[in-house]
């Protein structure tokens, strides 16, 4: 037989649906967190050293900014409509904007940084793609699966390309093939995992 607060956790709402904005604030906590995050690769982006590094860390932060944008409209839509498609369509937003924007902070950072930032790119893009999903429904399983494995094969380009390329600067061959591969198993590790895991995750 049940108990009360068996029969009560099995019918409380998802953690995606409870995490709906119901006051104005939390309609705007994560866009502005977005926009922080993308003033702050703008500026990695201008005082990059070299053209290449400029060009990633600007195209990271039209990402994120782009994300910021997305969360501000979907929470808008839900803190004003209060349903659960609303609150789908949001969390549905939140993951992939989450996603996008790590793996783009992450990229950016192994093709222009060097090895500090790398480092930097690996601590701020990491855990923006596993945060954003953590109710771990299947989407967010498969969601997180897609953006390791896309972070995984840019990492093998970039090994690929900084053992054979001869006209890649000495310290950039230097970060390309010893400090990305490990992004590159980290995530390609993950990236199985998570695959693994869509079967069995729930729908919602």
């Amino acid at each position: 037989m049940e108990t009360g607060d068996q029969a009560q956790a099995e019918e409380a709402p998802p953690g995606w649906v409870l995490r709906t904005p119901t006051r104005t604030y939390e309609v705007w906590a994560l866009p502005l967190v977005a926009v922080a995050v993308a003033a702050f690769v703008m500026v990695a982006g201008i005082a990059a050293g070299d053209l290449l590094a400029r060009v990633v860390w600007t195209t990271a932060a039209v990402v994120v900014t782009t994300g910021a944008v997305a969360l501000a409209s979907a929470g808008w839509r839900a803190y004003g409509e209060q349903t659960r498609g609303a609150s789908w369509d949001l969390h549905r937003t939140t993951v992939v904007t989450g996603g996008a924007s790590g793996a783009a902070v992450l990229v950016a950072s192994m093709i222009g940084g060097g090895t500090v930032g790398v480092a930097a790119g690996a601590l701020g893009g990491l855990p923006i793609m596993m945060w954003s999903a953590r109710s771990l429904t299947r989407f967010d399983r498969l969601a997180v699966s897609v953006t390791c494995a896309v972070v995984a094969a840019v990492s093998l380009v970039l090994v690929v390309v900084g053992l054979t390329a001869g006209a890649v600067p000495e310290w950039r061959v230097t970060v390309w093939t010893r400090v990305v591969p490990l992004i590159g198993v980290f995530t390609a590790v993950v990236a199985i995992l998570q695959s693994r895991a869509v079967a069995r995750a729930a729908l919602e």
